[in-house]
C-alpha cells in the first residue's frame, strides 16, 4: 500500500519523533509501516522516506539506490553526486554526530 505524504503543519512533522523498542521493530504493525513504506520509496522519486512525513512520528526511515535509478544519470553525474547502488536498509533510532569537532558540514548517521 502507497503511503500519502502528510501536508505541511501536520503534528507529526513538528512532534519529537519516538525512539523504538526492539518489541516494537519485531511487531506487526510496524513491520506493516516497513513495507509501506518501502512500497512508497519505490513508487516516488527519491532514494530514501522517513516515517514522519507519511505521518508516523518515528525515529525510523527506509533507503534505497537503486542501479535502475541510476539510468538517466551520465557516469560523470553519477560520480559527481558519489552515487552507487545501496540495497534496501531500514534505519531505526539513528544517532547523528559530527565527523569532526572542527567541521559541522558533514555528518554520519550511527
Amino acid at each position: 500500500m502507497r503511503l500519502k505524504n502528510v501536508s505541511v503543519g501536520e503534528p507529526a512533522l513538528r512532534a519529537p519523533s519516538r525512539e523504538l523498542s526492539k518489541e516494537q521493530i519485531l511487531s506487526p504493525s510496524i513491520q506493516n509501516l516497513i513495507e509501506h513504506m518501502r512500497e512508497t520509496l519505490r513508487d516516488a522519486p527519491g532514494v530514501g522516506l522517513a516515517a514522519p512525513p507519511v505521518g508516523e512520528s518515528l525515529q525510523l526511515a527506509v533507503i534505497e539506490d537503486k542501479a535502475d535509478y541510476h539510468k538517466a544519470l551520465t557516469e560523470w553525474e553519477l560520480k559527481e553526486r558519489g552515487r552507487s547502488e545501496v540495497p534496501f536498509h531500514v534505519i531505526v533510532n539513528p544517532v547523528v554526530e559530527p565527523v569532526t569537532e572542527s567541521s559541522r558540514t558533514f555528518l554520519k548517521v550511527v
